[in-house]
């Protein structure tokens, strides 16, 4: 009998229902077929009433021929473990999503991991999209910490990618901005606003787009500008190490558009393609 992973989420994080889940989605802009050629991409993890539009968007741009999509998501630091999901299978609103077992197990032959028994949404939150968009698709539920292992987990899902077809999803949100989160600054709200979408999620992002992997780690470190930048860094590592040549931004959006409260996060996404 397949162990399959039970929903985790609170019903306000995304739909319950298979209607709502095809209702939101008919009604969010996706990738233009004839630019949907992404083998990874960055895509932020809130809440879908706040950022999945554009998580949708990022997702749509992968190559809709993949097999498998490794689903990279994080909350990790650095020097905690790389950790998988062990389950057969991934309960979503539209049906179960199988695991690749086979892409798992060579990833725990060569990478130090644990198990990932927690309920967090930087996995979860996708794969409704994915299996909404790639239904035959496999899936691989990582979480990669803020360091070297999440380098080297993206260059191992290239190498392990030769021969098949796989895409990669790093999730992580942006600068987590407000007494809430631990980071504040002088001035008013909007000027502070400005600052972290101009300033602050502009530089991650901008090194996100020069696949610079370890600036990106560095920059999230030193500015907290992602919550979960080994993810990115997994994206941008597996790109590279494909060897594919471009890397453009799919769109930029804020919570603070929708309610301006003194905690506000923002949400960036990025593909990387031949």
């Amino acid at each position: 009998m397949q162990a399959i992973r039970r929903r985790g989420l609170a019903a306000g994080w995304y739909p319950t229902d298979l209607a709502s889940i095809r209702d939101a989605c008919s009604r969010w802009p996706r990738c233009a077929s004839e630019q949907s050629v992404a083998s990874a991409v960055i895509v932020p993890h809130a809440g879908w009433a706040y950022s999945g539009h554009l998580a949708y968007y990022g997702i749509s741009a992968i190559d809709p021929a993949v097999e498998t999509l490794a689903v990279v998501g994080g909350h990790l630091a650095a020097g905690q473990p790389l950790l998988m999901a062990p389950e057969d299978a991934f309960e979503t609103p539209l049906g179960s999503v199988q695991a690749d077992a086979e892409l798992r197990a060579r990833i725990a032959d060569q990478l130090e991991s644990s198990p990932d028994r927690s309920s967090d949404n930087s996995v979860e939150i996708h794969l409704p999209l994915v299996a909404h968009l790639f239904p035959r698709a496999r899936v691989l539920w990582l979480r990669a910490p803020a360091d070297q292992t999440a380098i080297a987990l993206g260059r191992l899902l290239a190498e392990a990618g030769t021969g098949r077809r796989l895409g990669v999803v790093g999730s992580t949100d942006l600068t987590h901005f407000g007494p809430r989160f631990g980071l504040t600054r002088p001035g008013s709200l909007q000027r502070n606003q400005q600052w972290a979408e101009r300033v602050n999620d502009r530089g991650f992002l901008d090194l996100c787009r020069a696949r610079d992997a370890a600036g990106l780690l560095a920059h999230a470190a030193a500015n907290q500008s992602a919550c979960s930048p080994g993810a990115a860094a997994a994206a941008v590592a597996f790109s590279l190490s494909r060897g594919d040549s471009a890397a453009r931004e799919l769109g930029y959006d804020s919570s603070f558009r929708r309610a301006r409260d003194e905690n506000f996060v923002g949400y960036g996404a990025v593909a990387f393609q031949p």
